[in-house]
């Protein structure tokens, strides 16, 4: 296995005591650079091979297009997509990695497969350590992961070993919204990752429940 030529960017430590709902923590600019960026480095991990990118719904789809369009740019077209929608199914069960699958790919297209996991943050892990339990038993030639955003301080103790082999940037442990990512429901369309939630969302949110 091919090693990384670019890291996750680290924002860990950056200071958010001051941060507003709608303050801009990672522009579109950046975000699409280094999506580029870990392009080349999954390309050069499946040189000569069919990749799988399942994305998972809703969140991921923003960030799944623009690595498949980033692949073909750089010559990797060698590419199929998938989607899958789960949740997690309550507190105990969420700890053990359970999910409930709302949307599947049927077993037998996983088969020889190598399939590239696409989500739009790993927080807790449970969502990446239920869907790769899910995926043992079909078959697949290879699995991997890659998350947009990481929050390492919210990480279970029981999944800090479920892997993240491509992360986009390790965050605090904030809320944000934005390229993908919602509050209640609002937010998705932002192109910036934003702290949230925003009093937009709150107001989308206060609209839902008259």
């Amino acid at each position: 296995m091919s090693e990384l030529k670019y890291q996750a960017i680290d924002y860990t430590l950056l200071a958010t005591e001051n941060l507003k709902p709608g303050d801009i923590l990672i522009h579109n600019e950046e975000l699409v650079r280094r999506i580029d960026q870990i392009a080349e480095d999954v390309a050069e991990r499946y040189k000569g091979q069919r990749l799988m990118l399942v994305g998972l719904l809703i969140g991921a789809d923003a960030t799944l297009v623009r690595l498949r369009e980033a692949l073909f740019k750089i010559g990797f077209d060698n590419v199929e997509t998938e989607y899958m929608q789960v949740r997690t199914r309550g507190e105990d069960l969420e700890s053990s990695g359970a999910i409930e699958i709302i949307k599947d790919i049927p077993p037998a297209m996983l088969v020889g497969k190598n399939a590239l996991l696409v989500d739009d943050i790993a927080d807790s892990l449970t969502t990446f350590a239920g869907v790769a339990n899910h995926f043992q038993p079909n078959g697949l030639a290879s699995f991997a992961t890659f998350s947009l955003l990481e929050k390492p301080a919210r990480h279970k103790p029981e999944l800090v070993g479920v892997p993240l082999d491509f992360v986009g940037f390790k965050i605090p442990d904030i809320w944000v919204e934005g390229f993908g990512l919602d509050s209640y429901g609002y937010g998705r369309g932002n192109p910036n990752i934003v702290f949230g939630p925003t009093p937009e969302a709150l107001a989308f949110r206060d609209a839902q429940l008259k």
